[in-house]
């Protein structure tokens, strides 16, 4: 009976991994703890920019909205006094 090869690809495979991994631990740059805590502050920087950015354009958006409905209201008014002068 011949062996395949198959077994020494898989232990091959495994044993290439596990170096992998190791080597990986030993040169991250830092621990998990500080990696997630470098990812939460800089989601929070993030969100504080976007809802900063939702608060400004929200008020930029009233602000035309006013401006619109102010030359509405005076257009419509002059619109009316021609009206009842004729």
């Amino acid at each position: 009976m011949k062996d395949s090869g198959f077994g020494s690809f898989l232990a091959g495979i495994l044993i290439g991994g596990l170096i992998g991994a190791a080597i990986g631990l030993l040169l991250a740059p830092a621990k998990g703890d500080e990696i997630r805590e470098q990812v939460g502050e800089f989601v929070g920087e993030k969100r504080a920019m976007i809802e900063e950015a939702i608060s400004e354009g929200k008020a930029a958006a009233e602000k035309a909205r006013a401006e619109m409905m102010a030359t509405y209201d005076a257009a419509e008014g002059g619109a009316a006094a021609e009206g009842a002068a004729s």
